[in-house]
C-alpha cells in the first residue's frame, strides 16, 4: 500500500491515467512475490525478475508484441528502457503521453519496493525496515517529477496510512494500542505540514533536471537572423508551411535569439522531449495547426508562448522543446509532411500597435543580460536621447519602434548586425548606408534597448499571410522584451511596406559620426542549438550510456566496500572476543559467535532468552549452554579448558552450518544481520533498563 502511494505521485509526471494499472500490479505484484515465497530468497528473487520481465512485456511494451509473443522490438525496448529510461525521464516536458520507454521506469521501482519490503517484513523483526524501500520509492518518484506545481494530497496520505499501519502492526502491543490515533495525527500534521509550506505551490523544490544534460549536440550553423536575407531573395518564392488557427495572428516564431557577442545573436537554448503540455501559461490562447511542407530544420513554427502540444506522428522524441525560450525544434533536417497542432497564449499587444493599455504601467524584467564590451557611444547616446522625454519604460520603447520604423527598408541592403553594421545604419547620412531590412531593425531595437537596461532578445520568424500558406517571402525578424507578469512582449521595429526614401536630413538622424567600416558581406557560422536523432550515434544515449555505467560502477563499488566493511567487522568481533581479559568473557565469546552464525541465517534470540532456552530451541548449542550459563554464574570458576572446548564447540557448528563453500555458505558470511542484532539487542537492554529504573 505505501509503494502504491509512492507510484500515485506519477500522476503529476504523465498527462493521462493510463499509467495507473501497471503501477497497481506493480505495486501489489512484487510484494504478493515476495510473501508467496518466503523460505528461499533465491528462489524468490528469480520469480520477481520473471515476474517484472511478463509485467513489462504485456503491460508496458505491450504494442510491441506480436501474435501474443515478445518480437525483437520487444527485447530491445525493454533493454533500453531499463538501461536509460531515468535518463529520458529527465529529458521531457512535463506532462508527458503514457509511453513505455517513460513508464518502464517507475514500474521498475515500484516492483522492487514492493518486492524488497515485503521480503524485509517476512524475513526480519525490524518495525522500520520493510518501509524503508516504499520511502525510497515515494523520494525518487518526487525527484522524476521535479518543480511541478501542485499538491500530493492522496498519494501521501495512502502512502503515510500504508507505511504507518505496516510499523504498528510490527510493534509490540504497548505501541499497538495507541497505534490507530497516532497513525492519525502523524497523516494529518504531514498532509498540513504540506499544504502550507511553498514546497505545496511547486517553489524552490528541486529539480534534477536542472542539473541533467539536454540530449543535445551542437552543430556549427548560421545563426537564424542571417538567413533572412537570403529566404527574402528566393525567386520565385518557396513554400514553407501553411498555418491555421481559430483566431486572427500576425506572425509565427521560429527561433529567439538572446547571447548578442558584438557581431552575432546567438541561441543558447537547451532542449528536453517535448511532452503534451509544454508550459504553464496565462491569459488568452489561440490554438494553431500546421502543416510542414519545405521548412527546414531544425526549428519549428510557434505562436506566442506554446502551452500545449498534439502531434499527428507517433514517435514525439524527434520533437524538443524549450521552456526558456519557448522554441520548438525537431531532429530531422527537413520535416516535410510534420502536422501538429499548438496552442499558445498571446501577449496582450495584439494587433494593436499601442498595445494593452496594462502595458504602459508594467514593470519591465529586472533580469538583463549585458551588452558585450564595445558598445559605440553613438549607439547609447542614441538609446538615450530617443527615450529623453519618455517617462514610462514602455513608452520608452515604443520610441525606439518608431524610430527605427522610419529607416528606409531594402532587402538588398548589405547584411551583418555587428556593432559597426548598426552604427553605419543608425548614424548614416547616405541612404545607401541607412538602408536596411528586418534583420537589421531587430537587431538595433534589441541593442538599444538593452542599451537601457531592458531585457531583450531577437525573433526570427514569418509574418503570417492571409491565407495561411508561409513562403520565404514571408521571413522576418523582431525585437522581444521581458515583462513581469506579461511575459516576452513583441515589438515591431520594421516597417515593411514602406519604400526606399529620399535621404534623410541631419534633424533624421540625433547622432551623427563618421561611419564606421562596414562588415563582411556573409556572417561567420555561429553555433546553434541542435537535437540528435534518437538512437543513433550523438543522440545522447552514449552519454546516457556513460551516465548508467558510473552509476552502476559506483553502485557495485559501494556494494564492494560495503561487503568488504562488513567482512572486517565481523574478523575484529571475533578477534576481540577471543582475546577478551578474562576468561568467562572468551566462554561468552565463543557463545555470541556460534548465535551470530545462527543470526546469519535467520534464526533470531529475543534479548530474554536464556542459554537454555536458545540450547532447546537449536541443537547445535546444547553443549555450549552450560559452558555460557557458567560464565554468567560462576565467572571464577571458569579454566583454560572450558576456553578451549567453548571455542571448539563453536568451530564445530560452523563446520555443521557450512560443511563446504556455497552460494548460501558465501552470503551467511556476508550477511550484516549479526552486526545489526547486536545494535538491536543494545537498544533493547537499554529500554528495558530504562523501564526498571536503572540508568
Amino acid at each position: 500500500m505505501a509503494t502504491l502511494g509512492a507510484s500515485l505521485i506519477y500522476g503529476q509526471f504523465f498527462a493521462s491515467t493510463e499509467y495507473l494499472l501497471p503501477l497497481c500490479i506493480a505495486s501489489f505484484g512484487g510484494a504478493l512475490i515476495a510473501a508467496i515465497q518466503r523460505r528461499s530468497l533465491a528462489k524468490s528473487t528469480l520469480a520477481a525478475c520473471a515476474g517484472f520481465i511478463v509485467l513489462a512485456i504485456y503491460g508496458v511494451f505491450a504494442d510491441t508484441v506480436q501474435y501474443g509473443a515478445p518480437s525483437n522490438a520487444t527485447a530491445t525496448e525493454l533493454f533500453w528502457g531499463v538501461v536509460g529510461g531515468w535518463a529520458r525521464m529527465l529529458t521531457v516536458g512535463l506532462p508527458v503521453d503514457v509511453r513505455g520507454d517513460l513508464l518502464i521506469t517507475p514500474v521498475l521501482i515500484a516492483w522492487i519496493a514492493a518486492f524488497t519490503g515485503t521480503t524485509l517484513a517476512t524475513r526480519t523483526h525490524s518495525a522500520l525496515a520493510p518501509i524503508g524501500p516504499p520511502l525510497a520509492a515515494f523520494a525518487i518518484a518526487l525527484l522524476f517529477v521535479g518543480d511541478r506545481p501542485g499538491t500530493h494530497i492522496i498519494a501521501t496520505t495512502v502512502f503515510l496510512a500504508g507505511a504507518l499501519s505496516l510499523v504498528l502492526l510490527r510493534a509490540n502491543q504497548s505501541a499497538l494500542r495507541y497505534g490507530i490515533p497516532v497513525v492519525i495525527v502523524v497523516a494529518a500534521l504531514a498532509i498540513g505540514a504540506g499544504l502550507i509550506t511553498p514546497l505545496s505551490r511547486g517553489e524552490n523544490r528541486f529539480d534534477p533536471r536542472d542539473l541533467h544534460k539536454a540530449p543535445l549536440w551542437i552543430a556549427d550553423t548560421l545563426t537564424p537572423l542571417a538567413e533572412i536575407k537570403s529566404q527574402l531573395g528566393e525567386q520565385p518564392p518557396r513554400r514553407l508551411f501553411t498555418v491555421r488557427t481559430d483566431a486572427p495572428i500576425d506572425r509565427v516564431r521560429t527561433s529567439t535569439l538572446n547571447d548578442y557577442d558584438g557581431t552575432l545573436w546567438r541561441s543558447a537554448d537547451q532542449f528536453v522531449v517535448a511532452g503534451r503540455q509544454l508550459s504553464d501559461t496565462e491569459g488568452p490562447t489561440v490554438a494553431a495547426h500546421i502543416e510542414i511542407d519545405n521548412l527546414k530544420g531544425p526549428f519549428l513554427p510557434v505562436i506566442g508562448q506554446p502551452a500545449t502540444l498534439d502531434l499527428t506522428v507517433d514517435d514525439i522524441t524527434k520533437i524538443g522543446f524549450s521552456e526558456d525560450s519557448g522554441v520548438l525544434a525537431t531532429t530531422e533536417a527537413a520535416p516535410k509532411g510534420l502536422r501538429y497542432t499548438i496552442v499558445g497564449s498571446i501577449n496582450p499587444r495584439g494587433n494593436n500597435p499601442r498595445g494593452d493599455q496594462r502595458l504602459h504601467t508594467a514593470t519591465p524584467s529586472a533580469t538583463s543580460l549585458p551588452l558585450p564590451n564595445g558598445l559605440p557611444p553613438q549607439l547609447r547616446a542614441l538609446a538615450q536621447q530617443l527615450t529623453l522625454g519618455d517617462q514610462t519604460p514602455y513608452a520608452k520603447l515604443l520610441a525606439i519602434e518608431t524610430y527605427l520604423r522610419r529607416l528606409p527598408y531594402n532587402i538588398d541592403a548589405q547584411p551583418g548586425h555587428s556593432y559597426g553594421a548598426l552604427t553605419r545604419i543608425l548614424t548614416a547620412t547616405d541612404p545607401a548606408d541607412a538602408a536596411s531590412y528586418a534583420e537589421q531593425h531587430a537587431a538595433a531595437f534589441a541593442v538599444l534597448a538593452r542599451a537601457l537596461g531592458f531585457h531583450t532578445r531577437v525573433a526570427v520568424g514569418y509574418r503570417l499571410p492571409a491565407n495561411g500558406s508561409v513562403t520565404t517571402n514571408d521571413a522576418h525578424a523582431w525585437a522581444e522584451v521581458a515583462f513581469d507578469g506579461f511575459g516576452w512582449i513583441p515589438f515591431e521595429p520594421t516597417d515593411v511596406t514602406s519604400k526606399p526614401t529620399e535621404p534623410r536630413t541631419q534633424m533624421d538622424s540625433p547622432v551623427a559620426g563618421p561611419p564606421p567600416p562596414n562588415p563582411p558581406l556573409a556572417a561567420p557560422p555561429a553555433e546553434g542549438p541542435k537535437l540528435a536523432p534518437s538512437g543513433e550515434p550523438g543522440s545522447g544515449w552514449g552519454e546516457v550510456l556513460r551516465t548508467t555505467a558510473v552509476v552502476a560502477v559506483s553502485f557495485v563499488s559501494f556494494l564492494a566496500l560495503l561487503t568488504g566493511l562488513i567482512v572486517a567487522e565481523k574478523a575484529r568481533r571475533r578477534w576481540r572476543r577471543r582475546r577478551a581479559r578474562n576468561l568467562a568473557d572468551r566462554v561468552l565469546g565463543a557463545w555470541d559467535e556460534a548465535t551470530d552464525r545462527l543470526i546469519e541465517r535467520g534464526a533470531t534470540f529475543a534479548v530474554s532468552t536464556t542459554f537454555v532456552e536458545a540450547a532447546e530451541r537449536v541443537t547445535g548449542l546444547a553443549a555450549l549452554a552450560p559452558l555460557a550459563t557458567a560464565a554468567v554464574f560462576a565467572p571464577d570458576h571458569v579454566t583454560n579448558d572450558d576456553v578451549r572446548q567453548a571455542w571448539q564447540l563453536e568451530k564445530q557448528l560452523r563446520g555443521e552450518l557450512s560443511p563446504r563453500l556455497s552460494p548460501r555458505s558465501l552470503r551467511a558470511r556476508l550477511s550484516p544481520r549479526p552486526l545489526l542484532a547486536g545494535w538491536r539487542d543494545s537498544r533493547a537492554t537499554r529500554r528495558n533498563l530504562r523501564q526498571l529504573g536503572v540508568s
